[in-house]
């Protein structure tokens, strides 16, 4: 669906699905931070590990909306990761929510790489990937977890917090089309 602006307002469908839907990974996740503060020992209880499964989707869910958006206004990729707001270092919020959708995806065909040589075996993308993810937050365990904590600079872990500078970017993507 496109995206339709009247002056500072916007019709965005697809906005509006991606907020309902992180609403629903916010619910799960708080619900596993509950836990996780109750826990004497959350790894072991693997919540960790469901933190980090919603939160992975999350930036998946993130990551379909911003091709959505470019795609749908016409705007190439690089120039789209490009646009702010930017994190400390340079790079984009967009790019490091890309690149955590990437991660989580493939993350496990990485480690099958990795565990059988070094990072050299790596295509040029998982490199960048992890690049990209490491000017933010280590690349270790609960990668996704770390970089919303990260993106979110203290705020409670919730998703839809990232709406808000989402936003930001879409108005600032419309801006540089004219």
């Amino acid at each position: 669906m496109p995206i339709i602006r009247f002056g500072n307002e916007y019709a965005d469908t697809n906005f509006d699905l991606l907020c309902r839907h992180l609403n629903l990974l916010d619910s799960e996740v708080s619900r596993i931070n509950a836990a996780i503060t109750s826990s004497s020992d959350p790894d072991s209880d693997g919540l960790f590990d469901a933190g980090e499964y919603f939160i992975g989707h999350g930036f998946i869910a993130i990551q379909r909306y911003l091709t959505s958006a470019r795609t749908g206004l016409r705007v190439s990729l690089p120039d789209a990761f490009n646009v702010p707001p930017m994190l400390h270092g340079g790079l984009s919020l967009v790019a490091a929510i890309n690149a955590a959708a990437n991660y989580w995806k493939h993350v496990e065909e990485w480690f099958e790489i990795l565990n059988k040589s070094d990072d050299s075996d790596l295509n040029r993308n998982a490199l960048k990937t992890l690049q990209q993810i490491e000017s933010v937050t280590p690349w270790e365990d609960y990668t996704c977890a770390n970089l919303l904590a990260a993106l979110l600079d203290g705020q409670e872990l919730e998703l839809s917090r990232l709406l808000p500078p989402i936003a930001e970017w879409r108005h600032n993507l419309f801006a540089r089309l004219k």
